[in-house]
C-alpha cells in the first residue's frame, strides 16, 4: 500500500468528486482512477461509490481513511522531526484547545518562555471542540491539545492529566437566587453549561446529588455569548472558575454561588499522538506546559 495511494483517496474524500481531487492532486482524472482502483483491488473491498451526486466513501473506505490520516500525519510528523535535526526545516507547532481548557488555563508564561528559546518557530494555537481535537490528533494536524474531555476512541494517544479546574454555579450581580445554597431549589431556573446530554458533567452532577436535570438547558461555549443570557434571561452558569486575568475582569459582573454540594473538580488532559515521536519543538513546548500546570503555577483565580 503506497503513501500516494492513501493520498489521494483523503483528498477525493475531502473534494467529493474526482474532477476536483485531479486539480488538488495533479494528474489527470484516468491516473487517479486508476490510483483509487489499484488500492480497492489490493484490500479486495470497494472504497467509494460514484455517483452522478459525485463520491462518497462506503464503510470499508470511511474506516480506511481513519487509517489513511493516521500513517500521513505520522509521515509528515517524521519529515519535520528529521527537518528540525538537520536545521532546514521551518519550525511550525499546532496546538489545540477547548474552551473550558481556555478560560480556566494560561499559557502566557509557556508562550514568553518558548518564544525566549525558540524564536523563529511559529506557534499556533486552535481553539476547537473535543470532536475536532481528536480527529486533528489522528491525522497529525495538531501536535498536542489540551482539553477536559477524554476522547472517546482514546486507544493509541499519549494522555497525561496536567491539573484540575474547580467547577463554579454563577450568576450575575444581584440575580435573585445569589444567596440559594440547595440545588434543588435551582432546578427551575434556566442553565448554561459548555455541554450537556446524559454523559456530560453537568447532567451527572445533578444525578450524583439524587436529582433530575434542569429542563431549560442552553448549551453554549462562548463567554461573551454566555453573559448576555447571564443577564438577559437571569440564566445561571455550570463552569469552570477562570483564570485569575479573567476573574479579575468580570467580577463585578459574575458571582459565584456557594451552594451545599459540592462540585466536583475539572481534569485538564494533555494529548499527543505519540510523544516519543513528537518533534522536539513540540516536545518543548510538551515540557513547558506540563512543567507551568503541575508545578503550582498560579493558573486560576479566586
Amino acid at each position: 500500500m503506497k503513501l500516494q495511494h492513501l493520498r489521494s483517496l483523503v483528498v477525493v474524500h475531502e473534494c467529493g468528486s474526482l474532477q476536483q481531487a485531479t486539480k488538488r492532486l495533479h494528474i489527470s482524472q484516468p491516473a487517479l482512477s486508476r490510483t483509487l482502483q489499484a488500492l480497492e483491488g489490493e484490500l479486495g473491498v470497494a472504497l467509494l461509490i460514484r455517483s452522478s451526486q459525485g463520491i462518497t466513501l462506503t464503510p470499508y473506505g470511511l474506516r480506511l481513511i481513519e487509517h489513511a490520516r493516521h500513517v500521513l500525519g505520522s509521515v509528515e510528523r517524521a519529515r519535520r522531526d528529521i527537518g528540525e535535526m538537520r536545521g532546514s526545516a521551518t519550525r511550525r507547532i499546532s496546538i489545540g484547545i477547548t474552551a473550558v481548557a481556555a478560560l480556566s488555563v494560561t499559557l502566557e508564561g509557556v508562550m514568553v518562555e518558548f518564544h525566549a528559546k525558540c524564536p523563529d518557530t511559529q506557534l499556533c494555537i486552535h481553539e476547537l471542540r473535543p470532536s475536532e481535537i481528536n480527529a486533528m490528533l489522528r491525522e497529525g494536524s495538531l501536535d498536542l491539545a489540551l482539553t477536559t474531555h477524554l476522547p472517546e476512541a482514546s486507544s493509541g494517544l499519549d494522555v497525561l492529566t496536567v491539573h484540575h479546574i474547580p467547577m463554579r454555579i454563577a450568576a450575575r450581580q444581584g440575580h435573585p437566587l445569589l444567596k440559594e445554597k440547595k440545588l434543588s431549589h435551582l432546578l427551575d431556573a434556566i442553565w448554561l453549561t459548555s455541554a450537556s446530554g446524559p454523559t456530560s458533567f453537568f447532567e451527572q452532577f445533578f444525578e450524583r446529588n439524587g436529582l433530575p436535570p434542569p429542563q431549560r438547558v442552553l448549551e453554549c461555549s462562548s463567554l461573551i455569548v454566555a453573559l448576555d443570557a447571564m443577564t438577559g434571561l437571569d440564566a445561571l452558569m455550570m463552569g469552570p472558575q477562570m483564570n485569575a486575568r479573567l476573574s479579575q475582569a468580570f467580577q463585578e459582573q459574575i458571582q459565584p454561588l456557594h451552594i451545599e454540594s459540592d462540585l466536583p473538580d475539572l481534569p485538564v488532559l494533555m494529548i499527543c499522538s505519540n510523544r516519543s515521536l513528537l518533534p522536539s519543538s513540540a516536545d518543548l513546548v510538551f515540557e513547558l506546559i506540563q512543567s507551568s500546570l503541575q508545578g503550582g503555577h498560579p493558573t486560576t483565580g479566586g
